[in-house]
């Protein structure tokens, strides 16, 4: 009976242990499971961390960049602007000095006599219309834009030629 009882007491022992191990076993796993999900949940605010901030080094790069923009356009207009203008200031002194030379050529064909005052009466009035369709083709300039302008300059600068050699050749 002692050997019985004897064996019974290993045998709850040992059962008692097992079950303890057991108990260990699944408390160790448990607690390696709070410590996984404590490093996903790190993990995963380190991740959004670094996110967030690449976002906003994005948008501050972005509104830089819209900066620069804008200041390249405006200085585009700028210049645009500027070389219109100093064309204008030529284009409005040379038509003064024309004006001078029609004037000059009108006094001289009073002082012809016929027929010579009718041939240079007749260049005149041709020079006068070539002027006023210069004129209004010069207008043009105020509508033109950067896209434009070298067409638009090169039609002016053509009507001027002819223009002015009507006036040389008169």
């Amino acid at each position: 009976m002692r050997t019985t009882a004897l064996i019974a007491s290993i045998i709850a022992l040992t059962s008692s242990l097992g079950c303890e191990n057991a108990r260990q076993q699944q408390q160790k796993a448990e607690q390696a499971q709070v410590e996984a999900d404590q490093k996903v949940a790190e993990a995963q605010r380190e991740a959004n961390d670094k996110s967030a901030e690449a976002q906003r080094a994005a948008n501050e790069k972005s509104v830089e960049a819209r900066a620069d923009a804008d200041k390249k356009t405006a200085d585009a207009v700028q210049t645009f602007t500027k070389l219109r203008e100093d064309y204008r200031h030529d284009v409005t002194t040379k038509l003064a000095d024309l004006d001078r030379k029609i004037a000059d050529l009108d006094v001289k064909a009073q002082a012809l006599k016929p027929p010579k005052r009718g041939e240079m009466n007749a260049k005149l009035e041709d020079i006068r219309h070539t002027r006023e369709a210069f004129v209004k083709e010069y207008q043009t300039i105020e509508t033109a834009s950067a896209a434009t302008w070298d067409d638009t300059k090169k039609r002016l600068d053509k009507a001027w030629s002819e223009l002015e050699a009507k006036v040389e050749h008169a």
